[in-house]
């Protein structure tokens, strides 16, 4: 009987060595969330990508510290799509067929966004927009296992539209990059602008390839029919190349230029920031005046050591409101989850925010100042006397929304 019962506790121990070397890596793997993160790396979206790489695992590391979600560590897994959507979208399948990636954190170029939100929909695995923000991707582009937590381009068109309308300004030319991004904005901000303000005109619209740092030929152009005021939908290191070369040409001086001033344009650019300029911030973290926030902020700069910029708070945010709903549907299954999408409340550093049912879009709008320098902040700028516009007074109407996807 011993010797039988020595063979049995020896076969047992033989099984179990074959499930944790082979078998139990399903064991373990169960036990892991995994985020594939399609991120735009290199070129103009690298700033980009370092803040938001710097807010999601400041997320993962806290959120881990406490367990996980439902009993399962979180974990992100890179990959590249420079800015390209063949390659964008060649990334997602490959996270979520040889990652085992069951969630998607979104990209920074609005183009990369449309061609992976199709391939999240294809194999039903939930991603969020922190970024990129085509309103392409709530209306005409949307499919429900997608969520989005920036103000998209709509919103900011119409939002800047509103805010300058109260303004003097009678001619407008408007400047950005010809794709996606570019065209919703500034088509959003004639549109709003045309309602607002029906004497204002727009007396001109210069289109530039994205990425084009040589900006100067085209500022002539721009300028050609003398407007009082220059709305640009440039961002990061194309709309600091185009503040800086309008600079010779007497812009600042000639018009008020009004664009996206977030944290990383305003470091970048340093002292060469002119002061007195109108702009908007997606989430600004020196205006934004929350308990969550100002938690935050001091985890953040005493980790990283530096300002946390827009980019980190809305990947944060992102998966604030992802965990959020899976400990509402009380499962990590994307099937599950997405059925909880819809109207879902969650804690954001913005305060209480909720997504849309209609659109699975969150109620975040923008935050539109003036320039300045500040003392506690001696290396850049930031705005002041900042007004937030919110999301339900500029976002699209639910029977609008319905329209558009229904192709209508």
């Amino acid at each position: 009987m011993k010797s039988h019962g020595k063979k049995l506790i020896s076969i047992g121990f033989v099984l179990l060595m074959v499930v944790v070397a082979g078998g139990g890596q399903n064991v373990f793997a169960a036990d892991t969330l995994k985020f594939g993160f399609i991120a735009d790396v290199s070129g103009i979206g690298a700033t980009f990508y370092k803040s938001q790489k710097a807010g999601i695992d400041l997320f993962i590391e806290e959120i881990n510290a406490k367990g996980g979600i439902l009993g399962k560590k979180l974990e992100v897994i890179v990959r590249d799509a420079q800015l390209k959507p063949d390659i964008g979208a060649n990334l997602a399948r490959e996270l979520i067929l040889s990652e085992k990636c069951d969630y998607l954190i979104g990209p920074t170029s609005s183009a990369v966004a449309l061609a992976v939100t199709k391939v999240a929909k294809e194999f039903k695995k939930i991603i969020y927009f922190h970024t990129s923000n085509s309103e392409a991707l709530t209306t005409t582009d949307f499919q429900p296992y997608m969520f989005q937590v920036v103000p998209n381009t709509g919103i900011e068109g119409r939002g800047m539209a509103l805010f300058l309308s109260k303004k003097p300004y009678k001619k407008y030319a408007l400047i950005g990059p010809d794709y996606a991004y570019g065209h919703d904005q500034l088509d959003n901000f004639k549109k709003e602008l045309a309602k607002r303000k029906p004497d204002a005109e727009v007396v001109d619209t210069v289109w530039v390839k994205i990425g084009e740092s040589n900006l100067s030929p085209f500022i002539p152009t721009l300028m050609a029919k003398s407007p009082d005021a220059v709305y640009s939908a440039f961002w990061g290191g194309q709309l600091s190349s185009f503040l800086k070369q309008a600079a010779p040409y007497g812009v600042l001086k000639k018009a008020a230029v009004s664009s996206l001033f977030d944290l990383d344009l305003l470091r970048a650019m340093g002292a060469d920031m002119p002061e007195n300029l109108t702009g908007y911030a997606r989430c600004p973290f020196y205006a934004v005046n929350t308990p969550e926030m100002k938690a935050f902020v001091k985890k953040y700069y005493e980790k990283f050591h530096e300002w946390p910029a827009d980019w980190a708070i809305m990947a944060y945010d992102g998966l604030v409101a992802a965990t959020t709903a899976m400990q509402k549907a009380n499962s990590t299954d994307p099937e599950e989850v997405v059925k909880v999408l819809g109207g879902l409340k969650f804690a954001s550093l913005r305060g209480e925010r909720y997504i849309r049912a209609e659109d699975h879009m969150a109620n975040v709008g923008i935050y539109v100042g003036v320039t300045h320098k500040d003392p506690q902040y001696k290396d850049f700028l930031i705005m002041k006397d900042v007004v937030e516009i919110p999301a339900e007074q500029i976002w699209l109407s639910v029977d609008e929304v319905k329209k558009l996807q229904a192709g209508k």
